[in-house]
């Protein structure tokens, strides 16, 4: 197992303190990695809300999970939010939605993702990929970040946010130009439909989150918030989203050669839960892990550039502003 053969090794039943208490809101939960997440903190009392576009398959996953998980049954602490990752205003009322329901919220997991897929211009001006794996998280992450605050300024909390980044972030330009919103629907020109066209565009949706995790660390820390934000490699895993996306033989290396999905929930259950990430905060904040919890410096130089990631976050606030008035769509 190729991903994992350097790394430390993790058993949730034993590394996973209990979550009694806890709030959790993970996107993408209903399928894969998502929903492998959810089962281990449901096992250790968490609450968790699963952040789903199909309500249908956000009921069956929970139903599922009640038997897989019989203690819970009954428990009242999965719950299903809708949201489509890839329509900002929806993205905004399911954060509105939480807030009206819920009075803390200790971790926000971006697990959601839109893969290796055909260029699509969405509806609001974004492309979706873009919007997907990268605006959805910045603009439910900013809507969100008030309720993270008033959390992490309670006793005895322990507030993060973690993403499901890619070790593909790695793909695409040396370079990423990140300075306007036409500039992130270009993808520097990679709007072709061969696989590595789409594997560039994944890769550089990718990158943006590492970059965006590393500058929203950086905000808390002058702030005095204390919120750890992690950004994350899952493993390689032969998801049926990978399967449906990719060649045979990309889906092939990394059903036989990568992780299970169980194993790739791994480095988010560390990443939400660990106690060591507790009690080494410094040591973790604003970093970005390989399986199962190794520290790894990202592979692309502009991930782990802190004037990029300042550009990139500042050119976000434009973005999310300019497509949530609808002005974006007009451009």
């Amino acid at each position: 197992m190729l991903d994992f053969l350097f790394g430390p090794s993790y058993n949730p039943s034993k590394d996973i303190p209990d979550q009694t208490g806890k709030v959790f809101f993970i996107t993408g939960a209903y399928s894969g990695l998502g929903y492998e997440t959810t089962k281990e903190l449901a096992k250790h009392g968490a609450t968790v809300y699963l952040a789903c576009r199909t309500e249908d398959r956000a009921v069956a996953a929970i139903a599922k999970l009640e038997e897989e998980v019989p203690e819970i049954k009954g428990k009242d602490r999965l719950h299903f939010i809708q949201v489509d990752m890839g329509n900002m205003q929806s993205v905004k009322r399911a954060a509105e939605e939480f807030v009206q329901k819920e009075k803390r919220l200790d971790v926000l997991l971006h697990n959601a993702g839109r893969l290796t897929t055909p260029y699509k211009m969405g509806e609001e001006g974004v492309e979706l990929t873009m919007a997907v794996n990268y605006l959805g998280v910045f603009i439910l992450t900013q809507s969100l970040l008030p309720l993270l605050k008033a959390t992490a300024a309670l006793p005895d909390t322990d507030v993060r946010i973690a993403v499901v980044s890619s070790m593909g972030h790695r793909f695409g330009p040396a370079k990423l130009k990140l300075d306007s919103l036409e500039a992130w629907n270009d993808y520097a020109g990679n709007r072709g439909e061969s696989y590595k066209a789409k594997c560039d565009r994944y890769g550089a949706t990718k990158r943006m989150e590492i970059m965006w995790a590393l500058h929203l660390q950086k905000l808390m820390d002058e702030e005095k918030v204390p919120i750890t934000v992690i950004s994350l490699h899952p493993g390689m895993v032969g998801t049926g989203g990978v399967q449906e996306n990719s060649p045979f033989y990309a889906y092939w290396f990394m059903k036989y050669c990568g992780v299970t999905e169980q194993q790739g929930a791994y480095t988010s259950l560390f990443a939400t839960t660990s106690p060591i990430v507790k009690a080494q905060r410094d040591k973790y904040k604003g970093k970005y892990l390989e399986p199962f919890g190794k520290i790894t410096k990202p592979a692309a130089a502009d991930a782990h550039d802190e004037a990029s990631a300042k550009l990139l976050y500042d050119t976000s606030i434009k973005v999310a502003e300019q497509v949530l008035s609808g002005s974006a769509r007009k451009a």
